[in-house]
């Protein structure tokens, strides 16, 4: 008996130890499974590293490496930069998710090195409050491969026949909160006719394995009210999950969807508030955790989606579009951009004996006009840029040359010119010349003035004519061209209107005089414009070169001689040329931003990650779409947003004041105004947090705002 129970305890024994060793056995191999997605890279040896390889910052640092021992011509290298955060904190990847901001590298060398792409290692969802983000928590090497030429040029190698390569980086690293961070780094490397695996190699092997698959696979995707559904082929049966290229395609933090079948795997992604529902290519990366691949994907040509129904209009609904555009024509005749160069040419308005080809040769000018500005729109948005109504006035170059043509046009108005000088001739017939010529150029000239305008009932078709087939786009420019051009031209055609007008006499030289300080107070808004683009310096710089012009202009009115007209000449020439070039290098550029124009008011810099958590934070955003080349913009700030009733309701809590500047171009805001189907500036909108949402007319009062913010805080 004594023998049968010790018999039983050392069987217990045994299989106890068994059931040990098994389980440590499985706990060991999952361990070794789950360690391939996860696996961290070892710090390497500072000792092996010169001064300028590697960087500390908070919370993280920074190194710079090699795969190779030397640099062979003709052959390849392996670069990267390794970032080791401190625990808890992370980097983030090519798409950051919902905030954040990836890595970026700049390679400098002065040799014709060629250096790839970064190849971003398998990222992470990482949880966030309510937000998720793509990133790396712990080291992560990003690698980039550098083509070495056949040939280097030893005279730009130092004394030891070493090549220097400088890596400008920049990173965020974020925990809760996040601080970004800087570094210039540099290595020497040895031109050599071969060479040897370096210290770090096994860094640059370990990370070979944590990149996606090199096969890239084809895929398609539908974009639905509410989702996009992407469908990728082969996928086996287990927790993949999607990573798209673009931050504002989806709502990162919802819960993704996998529908398996025999033919293709879907995945249905609910999509971003700030997604504008046209794409006709996407890419992202499938991922399980250990392995991965990219998917570049095309829209299902057989689906549905908002840009093919914002396309698809009907014959009614382009009528009424068209409708919409001839309106706003005619209401932009009432702007103050344009009503100083329509009275301008009122003044050639008198003569009665005009055949046909003058009386239409301002509508043909402002048709020509239209037309150009649609042609150059659809090309660029074929070429794969996004641009909206007034872009040329985010060209600090084209303010410039506006500018210095007012100028001239006051001058001549002023009768500053010498009569016989080209200038005179070209300006006066410019600006009351009386041929077709002349009017044909005062329509065009009308039309760029205009562009920065806005008018009621134009931002809706231009929304349209912005997003539509380009047929369309032609249709709905020509029908808001012949809106605009119709007042004047119907002074042209008819006897009758033009009976209206005064008759000629003395007063017509003093009214000519008295136009020429509209334009000069156009040129002062031009500078103020280019102020906001360029800043203060860049602005002082531009108004000494207007003061040469005019100086310049009026000794060549004066000039006998030869040389005195050539050395004026040069001198009108330079004082143009000046300011055109600080535009185009940049030179002196401090931009302070239409923003400015609200220091006064309490507000937040537009950023949709920023707009997407006040709205989910329950709060009231009021979004104001400015420019400091939009008047009515301008215009708005000075009625609305400058009273003291509105100030009090914008500093009430849980009310927020952000302000878009789109003086210079900005593929954000430009985003934001495609999803209101708007082509340019002003655009104002008030959120209930996530309840609801108004859109605010262009033309406001104090109260069309402060009734809005009551609303919106009634809504919450």
């Amino acid at each position: 008996m004594m023998l049968s129970t010790r018999f039983f305890k050392l069987s217990a024994a045994i299989s106890s130890l068994l059931m040990l060793s098994l389980l440590f056995a499985l706990l060991s191999a999952f361990t070794s499974v789950s360690a391939h997605a996860t696996e961290s890279l070892e710090r390497p040896d500072l000792s092996s590293f010169a001064a300028q390889q590697y960087a500390t910052g908070p919370h993280i640092e920074v190194f710079l490496l090699h795969s190779k021992t030397t640099l062979v011509p003709g052959e390849n290298i392996e670069l990267g930069v390794l970032f080791m955060p401190e625990a808890q904190w992370h980097t983030y990847w090519r798409n950051p998710g919902d905030s954040g901001e990836a890595p970026t590298i700049k390679w400098q060398v002065e040799q014709a090195l060629s250096f790839g792409d970064i190849q971003w290692p398998l990222p992470k969802a990482i949880p966030i409050a309510h937000l998720v983000n793509y990133g790396y928590e712990g080291a992560n090497l990003l690698m980039v491969e550098v083509d070495i030429p056949e040939v280097i040029d030893r005279s730009m190698l130092n004394d030891k026949q070493e090549l220097k390569i400088t890596a400008d980086v920049s990173w965020l690293v974020c925990k809760e909160d996040c601080i970004p961070g800087w570094a210039t780094l540099s290595m020497h490397l040895p031109v050599a006719q071969s060479s040897e695996p370096s210290v770090h190699s096994e860094l640059f092997e370990k990370t070979k394995t944590l990149l996606p698959s090199s096969q890239i696979k084809s895929g398609l995707f539908e974009i639905t009210d509410n989702a996009v559904v992407f469908e990728v082929n082969g996928l086996s049966e287990q927790q993949w999950k999607l990573f798209p290229f673009r931050s504002d395609l989806v709502n990162h933090a919802s819960t993704q969807n996998l529908i398996y079948s025999e033919d293709a795997t879907r995945i249905i992604v609910p999509r971003s508030d700030y997604f504008n529902g046209k794409a006709q290519s996407l890419g992202w990366l499938m991922s399980d955790g250990k392995q991965g691949f990219y998917v570049n994907g095309v829209i299902n040509a057989g689906a549905a989606s908002d840009e093919a129904e914002a396309s698809a209009l009907s014959a009614s609904q382009v009528l009424v579009f068209m409708l919409m555009a001839f309106a706003g024509g005619l209401i932009l005749n009432l702007m103050p951009c344009v009503l100083p160069i329509l009275s301008i040419k009122a003044m050639a308005l008198h003569s009665t004996q005009q055949g046909l080809s003058h009386k239409l040769a301002y509508l043909f000018g402002v048709l020509f006009c239209f037309n150009l500005f649609a042609a150059i729109i659809v090309i660029l948005q074929q070429s794969g840029q996004q641009v909206g109504w007034g872009f040329h006035m985010q060209e600090p170059a084209v303010v410039v040359v506006l500018a210095f043509l007012f100028t001239l046009i006051a001058l001549v108005l002023l009768d500053a010119l010498a009569v016989s000088s080209r200038l005179s001739n070209v300006g006066s017939s410019l600006v009351s010349g009386d041929s077709p010529g002349a009017h044909f150029a005062t329509g065009t000239l009308a039309v760029i003035v205009a562009s920065p305008c806005t008018a009621p009932f134009m931002a809706a078709a231009l929304g349209v004519a912005l997003v539509s087939e380009p047929y369309i786009t032609f249709v709905l420019f020509n029908a808001l061209a012949i809106g605009f051009a119709l007042p004047l031209t119907l002074l042209f055609l008819s006897k009758k209107a033009m009976s209206y007008l005064p008759k000629p006499g003395p007063w017509m030289e003093t009214f000519k005089h008295a136009l020429a300080f509209p334009m000069f107070a156009t040129v002062a808004w031009l500078c103020w414009v280019f102020a906001g683009q360029m800043g203060a310096q860049a602005q002082f710089a531009l108004l000494l070169a207007l003061i040469l012009f005019c100086m310049f202009i009026w000794l060549l009115g004066r000039s006998s001689s030869g040389l005195g007209k050539t050395v004026n000449s040069a001198g009108v020439l330079a004082s143009i040329a000046l300011p055109i070039w600080l535009s185009v290098t940049g030179t002196l550029a401090v931009s302070n931003g239409a923003a400015s124009a609200n220091s006064a008011l309490p507000f937040v810099e537009f950023n949709q990650n920023t707009l997407k958590q006040l709205r989910d934070d329950n709060q009231v955003v009021v979004v104001n779409m400015t420019a400091d080349w939009c008047i009515t913009c301008k215009v708005n700030e000075q009625v609305a947003f400058s009273s003291d009733e509105v100030r009090a309701a914008l500093k009430q809590n849980n009310v927020n004041y952000m302000v878009g500047d789109w003086t210079n171009k900005n593929d954000e805001i430009l985003q934001y105004l495609s999803q209101y189907e708007r082509a340019g500036v002003p655009l104002y909108v008030i959120y209930a947090g996530n309840k609801n949402k108004q859109v605010l007319p262009q033309i406001l009062t104090p109260n069309t705002v402060i009734n809005a913010i009551k609303q919106a805080k009634e809504d919450l």
